[in-house]
């Protein structure tokens, strides 16, 4: 289920938007939290299972430059059939 997030504040560029968009979350967040610790899941479990999955993410969202920088210098040489 898509998760409404409150809107960008106008002011939220610079150096703050990170922390801004925290905020936006925060709620939608405790709420999925609460969600898994009620269906029986250790504070613990739930930090540790949304942790992954951000990082999952993070790591799908980059992994097209992520594999670019670090095939970066490696050479790959076909081999040769005599």
């Amino acid at each position: 289920m898509p998760v409404a997030a409150r809107a960008l504040p106008s002011f939220a560029g610079g150096p703050d938007r990170s922390l801004h968009c925290q905020e936006a979350l925060e709620a939608e967040f405790q709420h999925l939290a609460a969600k898994a610790e009620a269906a029986g899941w250790s504070r613990d479990e739930v930090a540790e299972a949304l942790i992954e999955l951000a990082e999952n993410n993070y790591l799908t969202m980059n992994a097209e430059t992520e594999t670019f920088e670090l095939g970066a210098g490696v050479v790959l040489i076909a081999p040769k059939y005599h």
